[in-house]
Protein backbone atom coordinates (compact mmCIF):
# COMPACT_ATOMS: atom_id res chain seq x y z
CA UNK A 1 0.00 0.00 0.00
CA UNK A 2 1.33 3.54 -0.76
CA UNK A 3 0.07 6.84 0.41
CA UNK A 4 1.39 10.12 -1.16
CA UNK A 5 1.79 13.42 -0.27
CA UNK A 6 2.07 16.20 -2.53
CA UNK A 7 2.71 20.35 -2.87
CA UNK A 8 3.10 21.44 -6.14
CA UNK A 9 3.80 24.84 -7.00
CA UNK A 10 3.79 27.17 -10.48
CA UNK A 11 4.82 30.47 -11.98
CA UNK A 12 2.23 32.46 -14.25
CA UNK A 13 1.63 32.04 -17.81
CA UNK A 14 0.00 33.75 -20.55
CA UNK A 15 -3.37 33.40 -21.06
CA UNK A 16 -4.36 31.65 -23.98
CA UNK A 17 -6.93 31.66 -26.10
CA UNK A 18 -11.05 30.87 -25.26
CA UNK A 19 -14.51 31.72 -25.89
CA UNK A 20 -17.59 31.87 -24.06
CA UNK A 21 -20.03 29.12 -23.61
CA UNK A 22 -23.43 29.64 -25.78
CA UNK A 23 -24.59 26.15 -26.52
CA UNK A 24 -23.99 22.58 -25.71
CA UNK A 25 -22.40 21.79 -28.98
CA UNK A 26 -18.82 20.19 -26.84
CA UNK A 27 -17.35 17.67 -25.21
CA UNK A 28 -15.27 17.97 -22.07
CA UNK A 29 -12.22 16.04 -22.62
CA UNK A 30 -10.64 13.41 -20.06
CA UNK A 31 -6.85 13.87 -20.71
CA UNK A 32 -3.69 13.28 -17.96
CA UNK A 33 -0.44 14.72 -19.42
CA UNK A 34 1.13 14.44 -16.55
CA UNK A 35 3.33 10.86 -15.12
CA UNK A 36 1.17 8.93 -12.87
CA UNK A 37 0.87 5.68 -10.89
CA UNK A 38 3.08 4.37 -7.78
CA UNK A 39 6.44 5.46 -6.85
CA UNK A 40 8.61 3.22 -8.83
CA UNK A 41 6.61 4.65 -12.11
CA UNK A 42 6.74 8.04 -11.38
CA UNK A 43 10.54 8.03 -9.94
CA UNK A 44 11.29 7.03 -13.72
CA UNK A 45 9.49 9.63 -15.58
CA UNK A 46 6.60 7.18 -16.42
CA UNK A 47 8.60 4.80 -18.68
CA UNK A 48 6.95 1.86 -18.02
CA UNK A 49 5.51 0.30 -20.70
CA UNK A 50 7.79 -2.57 -21.31
CA UNK A 51 8.50 -2.58 -17.24
CA UNK A 52 4.38 -3.22 -16.65
CA UNK A 53 4.15 -6.47 -14.39
CA UNK A 54 1.50 -7.27 -12.13
CA UNK A 55 -2.23 -5.63 -11.52
CA UNK A 56 -0.63 -2.42 -11.24
CA UNK A 57 1.38 -2.76 -14.49
CA UNK A 58 -2.02 -3.91 -16.19
CA UNK A 59 -2.98 0.18 -15.96
CA UNK A 60 -0.40 0.87 -18.81
CA UNK A 61 -0.30 -2.33 -20.58
CA UNK A 62 -2.65 -5.01 -20.50
CA UNK A 63 -0.16 -8.18 -20.83
CA UNK A 64 1.36 -7.15 -17.78
CA UNK A 65 -0.62 -9.70 -15.49
CA UNK A 66 0.85 -12.58 -16.85
CA UNK A 67 4.62 -11.21 -16.63
CA UNK A 68 5.86 -13.12 -13.67
CA UNK A 69 8.21 -11.79 -11.45
CA UNK A 70 11.93 -13.56 -12.04
CA UNK A 71 11.70 -14.43 -8.19
CA UNK A 72 8.15 -16.61 -9.45
CA UNK A 73 8.43 -19.90 -9.66
CA UNK A 74 5.01 -21.27 -8.73
CA UNK A 75 2.73 -23.12 -11.12
CA UNK A 76 0.00 -20.37 -10.13
CA UNK A 77 0.07 -17.31 -7.58
CA UNK A 78 -2.44 -13.72 -6.92
CA UNK A 79 -1.25 -10.49 -6.99
CA UNK A 80 -2.70 -6.86 -5.80
CA UNK A 81 -2.28 -3.59 -5.34
CA UNK A 82 -3.28 -0.36 -3.54
CA UNK A 83 -1.35 3.26 -4.27
CA UNK A 84 -3.08 6.95 -3.38
CA UNK A 85 -1.55 9.97 -4.14
CA UNK A 86 -3.06 13.83 -2.52
CA UNK A 87 -1.56 16.74 -3.71
CA UNK A 88 -2.34 20.23 -4.63
CA UNK A 89 -1.40 22.39 -7.87
CA UNK A 90 -2.14 25.74 -9.93
CA UNK A 91 -2.07 24.29 -13.46
CA UNK A 92 -2.23 20.45 -13.41
CA UNK A 93 -3.48 19.85 -16.80
CA UNK A 94 -0.94 22.35 -17.99
CA UNK A 95 -3.65 24.54 -19.89
CA UNK A 96 -1.77 27.90 -19.83
CA UNK A 97 -3.72 29.58 -16.60
CA UNK A 98 -2.74 29.87 -12.75
CA UNK A 99 -5.45 29.59 -10.33
CA UNK A 100 -5.48 29.22 -6.28
CA UNK A 101 -4.51 25.92 -5.27
CA UNK A 102 -6.56 23.10 -5.23
CA UNK A 103 -6.78 19.17 -3.70
CA UNK A 104 -6.01 16.56 -6.38
CA UNK A 105 -6.84 12.88 -5.34
CA UNK A 106 -5.50 9.90 -7.60
CA UNK A 107 -6.01 6.29 -6.78
CA UNK A 108 -5.69 3.20 -7.73
CA UNK A 109 -6.58 -0.66 -6.56
CA UNK A 110 -6.46 -3.91 -7.82
CA UNK A 111 -6.22 -7.96 -7.49
CA UNK A 112 -5.26 -10.60 -10.46
CA UNK A 113 -4.23 -14.38 -10.06
CA UNK A 114 -2.20 -16.43 -12.87
CA UNK A 115 -2.64 -20.17 -13.43
CA UNK A 116 -0.02 -21.57 -15.24
CA UNK A 117 0.44 -19.51 -18.85
CA UNK A 118 -3.05 -17.69 -18.09
CA UNK A 119 -3.73 -14.25 -16.16
CA UNK A 120 -6.97 -12.10 -15.49
CA UNK A 121 -6.25 -8.73 -13.45
CA UNK A 122 -9.27 -6.50 -12.33
CA UNK A 123 -7.86 -2.87 -11.79
CA UNK A 124 -9.80 0.96 -10.55
CA UNK A 125 -9.25 4.40 -10.76
CA UNK A 126 -10.58 6.89 -9.59
CA UNK A 127 -9.81 10.55 -9.28
CA UNK A 128 -11.19 13.41 -7.60
CA UNK A 129 -10.19 17.50 -9.11
CA UNK A 130 -12.07 20.52 -7.74
CA UNK A 131 -12.89 22.81 -10.69
CA UNK A 132 -12.99 26.51 -8.88
CA UNK A 133 -15.45 29.26 -10.28
CA UNK A 134 -14.41 32.48 -10.85
CA UNK A 135 -18.15 34.04 -8.50
CA UNK A 136 -16.91 33.25 -5.01
CA UNK A 137 -21.06 33.45 -4.45
CA UNK A 138 -20.92 30.28 -6.74
CA UNK A 139 -20.86 26.85 -6.00
CA UNK A 140 -16.91 25.05 -6.63
CA UNK A 141 -17.42 21.82 -8.46
CA UNK A 142 -16.03 18.11 -8.11
CA UNK A 143 -15.21 16.57 -10.89
CA UNK A 144 -14.94 12.93 -10.48
CA UNK A 145 -13.59 10.24 -12.87
CA UNK A 146 -13.50 6.53 -12.54
CA UNK A 147 -12.12 3.94 -14.51
CA UNK A 148 -12.23 0.29 -14.27
CA UNK A 149 -10.44 -2.17 -16.20
CA UNK A 150 -11.51 -6.58 -16.79
CA UNK A 151 -8.49 -7.88 -18.15
CA UNK A 152 -7.48 -11.18 -19.60
CA UNK A 153 -3.69 -12.06 -20.16
CA UNK A 154 -1.28 -15.19 -21.43
CA UNK A 155 2.07 -15.86 -21.90
CA UNK A 156 3.01 -17.60 -24.86
CA UNK A 157 6.48 -19.77 -24.32
CA UNK A 158 7.39 -20.14 -27.85
CA UNK A 159 7.23 -16.61 -28.58
CA UNK A 160 8.87 -15.35 -24.78
CA UNK A 161 5.94 -12.67 -25.29
CA UNK A 162 3.17 -11.85 -22.99
CA UNK A 163 -0.56 -10.68 -24.54
CA UNK A 164 -3.29 -9.70 -22.90
CA UNK A 165 -6.44 -7.23 -23.60
CA UNK A 166 -8.88 -5.53 -21.24
CA UNK A 167 -12.24 -4.40 -21.27
CA UNK A 168 -12.28 -0.73 -19.88
CA UNK A 169 -15.26 1.63 -18.50
CA UNK A 170 -14.96 5.27 -17.40
CA UNK A 171 -17.58 7.32 -15.32
CA UNK A 172 -17.54 11.15 -15.30
CA UNK A 173 -19.79 13.39 -13.00
CA UNK A 174 -19.51 16.92 -12.09
CA UNK A 175 -21.22 17.87 -8.67
CA UNK A 176 -21.12 21.50 -7.22
CA UNK A 177 -19.70 21.98 -3.92
CA UNK A 178 -22.07 23.41 -0.84
CA UNK A 179 -21.58 27.68 -0.70
CA UNK A 180 -20.12 28.60 2.37
CA UNK A 181 -22.65 31.45 3.16
CA UNK A 182 -25.62 30.01 1.94
CA UNK A 183 -25.30 25.87 2.64
CA UNK A 184 -27.02 25.25 -1.13
CA UNK A 185 -25.50 22.21 -2.13
CA UNK A 186 -26.95 21.79 -6.04
CA UNK A 187 -27.35 18.15 -7.42
CA UNK A 188 -25.16 16.16 -10.11
CA UNK A 189 -25.00 18.36 -12.98
CA UNK A 190 -24.34 15.52 -15.01
CA UNK A 191 -22.71 11.87 -14.84
CA UNK A 192 -22.04 9.84 -18.03
CA UNK A 193 -20.63 6.23 -18.76
CA UNK A 194 -18.23 5.09 -21.36
CA UNK A 195 -16.36 1.96 -22.54
CA UNK A 196 -13.14 0.71 -25.21
CA UNK A 197 -11.10 -1.73 -25.43
CA UNK A 198 -6.69 -2.23 -24.73
CA UNK A 199 -4.93 -4.36 -25.87
CA UNK A 200 -1.39 -5.20 -25.17
CA UNK A 201 2.10 -7.00 -25.64
CA UNK A 202 5.49 -7.88 -23.61
CA UNK A 203 7.96 -9.66 -25.60
CA UNK A 204 11.05 -10.98 -22.73
CA UNK A 205 13.49 -12.59 -24.49
CA UNK A 206 14.73 -15.51 -22.30
CA UNK A 207 18.31 -15.67 -20.84
CA UNK A 208 18.86 -11.94 -22.16
CA UNK A 209 18.40 -8.28 -20.53
CA UNK A 210 15.98 -6.19 -22.86
CA UNK A 211 12.15 -6.07 -22.84
CA UNK A 212 9.92 -4.77 -25.25
CA UNK A 213 6.34 -3.57 -24.93
CA UNK A 214 3.14 -2.42 -26.95
CA UNK A 215 -0.18 -1.00 -26.26
CA UNK A 216 -2.96 0.40 -28.15
CA UNK A 217 -6.12 2.16 -26.33
CA UNK A 218 -9.58 2.71 -28.24
CA UNK A 219 -11.02 6.14 -26.90
CA UNK A 220 -13.82 6.07 -24.86
CA UNK A 221 -17.03 8.62 -25.84
CA UNK A 222 -19.58 8.90 -23.67
CA UNK A 223 -22.85 11.15 -23.57
CA UNK A 224 -25.79 9.34 -21.53
CA UNK A 225 -27.66 12.37 -20.63
CA UNK A 226 -29.88 15.20 -21.93
CA UNK A 227 -27.50 18.15 -23.17
CA UNK A 228 -28.78 21.63 -21.28
CA UNK A 229 -28.51 25.07 -23.46
CA UNK A 230 -30.46 26.97 -20.69
CA UNK A 231 -28.35 27.70 -17.36
CA UNK A 232 -32.26 28.33 -15.85
CA UNK A 233 -32.56 24.77 -15.62
CA UNK A 234 -29.07 23.20 -15.27
CA UNK A 235 -27.69 25.32 -12.00
CA UNK A 236 -26.66 28.40 -14.03
CA UNK A 237 -24.33 26.23 -16.28
CA UNK A 238 -24.69 25.22 -19.84
CA UNK A 239 -23.85 21.90 -20.26
CA UNK A 240 -21.44 19.57 -22.63
CA UNK A 241 -23.30 17.11 -25.02
CA UNK A 242 -20.85 14.43 -23.67
CA UNK A 243 -17.31 13.79 -22.52
CA UNK A 244 -14.69 12.52 -24.61
CA UNK A 245 -10.98 10.99 -24.63
CA UNK A 246 -8.79 10.07 -27.65
CA UNK A 247 -6.65 6.56 -28.96
CA UNK A 248 -3.87 6.25 -27.52
CA UNK A 249 -0.47 4.23 -28.98
CA UNK A 250 2.42 3.20 -26.07
CA UNK A 251 5.51 1.57 -27.15
CA UNK A 252 8.53 0.97 -24.57
CA UNK A 253 11.80 -0.58 -24.13
CA UNK A 254 13.96 -1.35 -21.20
CA UNK A 255 17.58 -3.10 -20.65
CA UNK A 256 19.24 -4.10 -17.42
CA UNK A 257 22.74 -3.97 -16.79
CA UNK A 258 23.71 -6.72 -13.80
CA UNK A 259 25.99 -9.44 -13.42
CA UNK A 260 23.31 -12.00 -14.09
CA UNK A 261 20.99 -11.94 -16.96
CA UNK A 262 17.37 -10.03 -16.69
CA UNK A 263 15.34 -12.55 -18.21
CA UNK A 264 15.23 -15.98 -16.02
CA UNK A 265 13.49 -17.55 -13.37
CA UNK A 266 16.15 -17.72 -10.32
CA UNK A 267 13.87 -18.29 -7.44
CA UNK A 268 13.85 -17.42 -3.64
CA UNK A 269 11.66 -14.11 -2.60
CA UNK A 270 13.85 -11.37 -4.09
CA UNK A 271 16.43 -11.17 -6.43
CA UNK A 272 19.39 -8.78 -4.51
CA UNK A 273 21.86 -7.91 -6.54
CA UNK A 274 23.27 -4.65 -7.66
CA UNK A 275 22.04 -3.32 -11.35
CA UNK A 276 20.79 -0.53 -13.31
CA UNK A 277 17.64 -0.57 -15.50
CA UNK A 278 17.51 1.88 -18.42
CA UNK A 279 13.63 2.45 -20.20
CA UNK A 280 12.32 4.82 -22.80
CA UNK A 281 8.84 4.48 -23.83
CA UNK A 282 7.09 6.96 -26.78
CA UNK A 283 3.02 7.96 -26.60
CA UNK A 284 0.96 8.98 -29.00
CA UNK A 285 -2.26 10.75 -28.28
CA UNK A 286 -4.79 11.19 -31.30
CA UNK A 287 -6.87 14.32 -31.47
CA UNK A 288 -9.88 14.57 -29.31
CA UNK A 289 -13.50 14.84 -31.45
CA UNK A 290 -14.52 19.09 -30.61
CA UNK A 291 -12.93 18.56 -26.86
CA UNK A 292 -12.36 20.92 -24.98
CA UNK A 293 -10.90 21.64 -21.18
CA UNK A 294 -12.29 20.87 -17.78
CA UNK A 295 -11.21 23.33 -16.36
CA UNK A 296 -11.87 26.36 -18.42
CA UNK A 297 -15.83 24.84 -18.35
CA UNK A 298 -15.62 26.04 -14.59
CA UNK A 299 -14.69 29.42 -15.93
CA UNK A 300 -17.90 29.17 -18.24
CA UNK A 301 -15.58 29.40 -21.28
CA UNK A 302 -14.17 26.99 -23.88
CA UNK A 303 -10.77 26.13 -24.31
CA UNK A 304 -9.70 23.63 -27.43
CA UNK A 305 -8.10 20.82 -26.21
CA UNK A 306 -6.91 17.85 -28.31
CA UNK A 307 -7.13 19.37 -31.74
CA UNK A 308 -4.14 17.45 -32.90
CA UNK A 309 -2.03 13.86 -32.30
CA UNK A 310 0.45 14.48 -29.85
CA UNK A 311 3.73 12.88 -28.83
CA UNK A 312 4.94 12.35 -25.94
CA UNK A 313 8.56 10.65 -25.13
CA UNK A 314 9.64 9.56 -21.60
CA UNK A 315 12.66 8.16 -20.24
CA UNK A 316 13.66 6.41 -17.06
CA UNK A 317 16.71 4.95 -15.03
CA UNK A 318 16.85 3.12 -11.40
CA UNK A 319 19.76 1.86 -9.57
CA UNK A 320 19.68 -0.93 -7.48
CA UNK A 321 23.11 0.50 -5.57
CA UNK A 322 22.72 -1.18 -2.65
CA UNK A 323 21.30 -4.64 -3.27
CA UNK A 324 18.24 -5.26 -1.12
CA UNK A 325 18.25 -1.79 0.22
CA UNK A 326 18.70 1.00 -1.55
CA UNK A 327 17.27 1.75 -5.23
CA UNK A 328 17.81 5.37 -6.67
CA UNK A 329 15.41 6.86 -9.56
CA UNK A 330 15.73 9.26 -11.81
CA UNK A 331 13.85 10.14 -15.37
CA UNK A 332 12.72 13.04 -17.63
CA UNK A 333 9.63 13.21 -20.00
CA UNK A 334 8.10 15.88 -22.25
CA UNK A 335 4.22 16.50 -21.30
CA UNK A 336 2.65 17.80 -25.00
CA UNK A 337 0.98 21.20 -25.19
CA UNK A 338 -2.58 19.69 -25.46
CA UNK A 339 -4.61 23.12 -25.41
CA UNK A 340 -4.69 25.75 -28.55
CA UNK A 341 -2.27 28.32 -27.85
CA UNK A 342 -0.28 26.60 -24.64
CA UNK A 343 3.17 25.03 -25.08
CA UNK A 344 4.21 21.51 -23.60
CA UNK A 345 6.71 21.31 -21.00
CA UNK A 346 9.63 18.99 -20.06
CA UNK A 347 9.44 17.48 -16.67
CA UNK A 348 12.65 16.29 -14.77
CA UNK A 349 11.77 13.02 -11.85
CA UNK A 350 13.79 11.61 -8.93
CA UNK A 351 13.36 8.73 -6.68
CA UNK A 352 14.39 6.96 -3.69
CA UNK A 353 13.58 3.90 -2.08
CA UNK A 354 14.94 2.57 1.17
CA UNK A 355 14.34 -0.73 2.69
CA UNK A 356 13.44 -0.48 6.37
CA UNK A 357 12.58 -3.47 8.33
CA UNK A 358 11.51 -7.37 7.22
CA UNK A 359 9.11 -9.71 8.33
CA UNK A 360 6.62 -12.50 7.98
CA UNK A 361 3.59 -12.77 6.91
CA UNK A 362 1.09 -15.20 5.33
CA UNK A 363 4.28 -17.80 5.39
CA UNK A 364 6.55 -15.41 3.43
CA UNK A 365 9.11 -12.72 4.37
CA UNK A 366 8.09 -9.60 3.00
CA UNK A 367 10.19 -5.78 3.23
CA UNK A 368 8.70 -2.51 4.46
CA UNK A 369 10.51 0.36 2.37
CA UNK A 370 9.67 3.75 1.94
CA UNK A 371 10.35 6.17 -1.16
CA UNK A 372 10.07 9.74 -1.79
CA UNK A 373 9.87 10.67 -5.30
CA UNK A 374 9.46 14.19 -6.66
CA UNK A 375 8.07 15.13 -10.74
CA UNK A 376 9.17 19.14 -11.32
CA UNK A 377 8.45 21.07 -14.36
CA UNK A 378 7.33 24.99 -15.75
CA UNK A 379 4.14 25.71 -13.40
CA UNK A 380 4.36 22.46 -11.93
CA UNK A 381 6.56 20.55 -8.82
CA UNK A 382 5.40 18.11 -6.96
CA UNK A 383 7.37 15.78 -4.23
CA UNK A 384 5.63 12.46 -2.48
CA UNK A 385 6.25 10.05 -0.19
CA UNK A 386 5.24 6.80 -0.37
CA UNK A 387 5.23 3.45 2.17
CA UNK A 388 4.62 0.40 0.94
CA UNK A 389 6.32 -3.08 0.11
CA UNK A 390 9.46 -3.65 -1.34
CA UNK A 391 9.85 -5.99 -4.16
Amino acid sequence: MAIGVLCTASVAAAEPPTSPITDSNYAIELYDGVAYGNAAVVGMGGATVALAIGTSGTLFNPSAAAVKPTTDTDYWSWDYHIDAIAGSSTDYDNNGFTSTYAQNVVGTLGIGARYGEWAIAATGTWQDRPIVTPDPMEADLQATTYRFQLGVARWVQRLDTAIGVTLKSGMFSLVGDCIEDTGDCPTTLFSVSGGGIEVGATWIPREHSVRVGAAASSPIKGGNFEPCDDPVACAGWILPEGVVSAFRLATGVAYRFAGTDWNQLVGGHFRDERSVTVASDLVITGPADNGYGLESFGNQVLQRSGRHTNISTRVGVEWEWLPGRLRLRAGSYWEPGRFVGVPGRLHGTLGVEVRVFQFHLLGKPRRGRITITSDVANRYANGGLSVGFWH
